[in-house]
């Protein structure tokens, strides 16, 4: 008697699973496939609109490149902020998780206060904004958005790295007049910096359908170059005299805040 009840789950195990078996199938008789998992899609995003780029007032060190003068004159730079524009493309491959690639090209900058420049040289002149140059900034980034896709509020923070072009450098035309008045001509440069980026933003959806949002954003770029400039004789001396030329660089902190404002277009394969 106890050895029958011992074995009577192990002889209706396979009566149950036979009745429900019978119990799930269609009418067919299969049993009906498990609805497939959705497809993952992947999603690009194009933004274009304005930048407000406003970059860093800094102190800088200028250094006689002949060594003669390891301390020859301070100046601040303090850039006047400018307006610029941007474009930005971005891959997500997966909810959550973005890789941006951005561009901002600015308007040209303007600012500096160099009293006392070359005191030995130029006899105590007085230089205000010494020098004019434009800056693009092209950024990599890698994005986390926290909310559901679906939500059509989406904030996101990220971070990666930068690279910073300075063009259209020249001294601004008080400085060439100061210095033509002198007999002097001065060459002005700025060389480029690689650096890292951060940002924060959000995108607004028009709509859970729609593929049209607005973004506005934060986004930092550190930013350290060389600065440097020339003066030499505007015009060749008289055979037998020695030629004015000094030669001067200090590094420039620039690192500019970036506030933009964007349209941007989504779409997926």
């Amino acid at each position: 008697m106890k050895l029958t009840h011992s074995f009577a789950p192990l002889l209706l195990a396979p009566l149950a699973c036979a009745i429900s078996s019978v119990a799930l199938a269609g009418d067919s008789g299969y049993a009906p496939m498990p609805p497939a998992p959705p497809v993952q899609t992947q999603e690009f995003i194009v933004r274009v609109g304005g930048s407000y780029m406003s970059p860093r007032n800094d102190k800088v060190s200028f250094v006689d490149e002949t060594f003669q003068y390891f301390d020859a004159f301070r100046a601040t730079v303090d850039p006047d902020d400018e307006w610029g524009w941007l474009i930005n493309v971005e891959w997500k491959p997966v909810d959550h998780w973005g890789f941006e690639l951005g561009y901002v090209n600015g308007e040209t900058h303007s600012g500096g206060d160099a009293d006392g420049y070359l005191s030995l040289v130029l006899d105590g002149e007085r230089f205000g904004d010494v020098a004019r140059f434009e800056a693009d900034v092209s950024t990599a980034s890698l994005k986390f958005y926290p909310l559901d896709p679906s939500c059509m509020v989406q904030p996101y923070v990220g971070g990666g790295i930068s690279y910073t072009d300075f063009n259209g450098t020249n001294f601004r035309g008080a400085t060439r007049a100061n210095l033509e008045s002198l007999g002097l001509r001065g060459e002005f440069d700025i060389g480029y910096s690689w650096g890292y980026t951060w940002q924060a933003g959000v995108d607004f959806n028009f709509g859970h359908d729609s593929s049209w949002l607005v973004n506005v954003a934060a986004v930092y770029a550190r930013s350290v170059t060389d600065m440097r400039f020339r003066v030499f004789d505007d015009v060749p001396p008289p055979a037998g005299e020695d030629a004015f030329f000094d030669s001067y660089s200090g590094d420039y902190i620039y690192d500019p805040w970036m506030f933009n404002l964007s349209v941007g277009y989504k779409f997926s394969f």
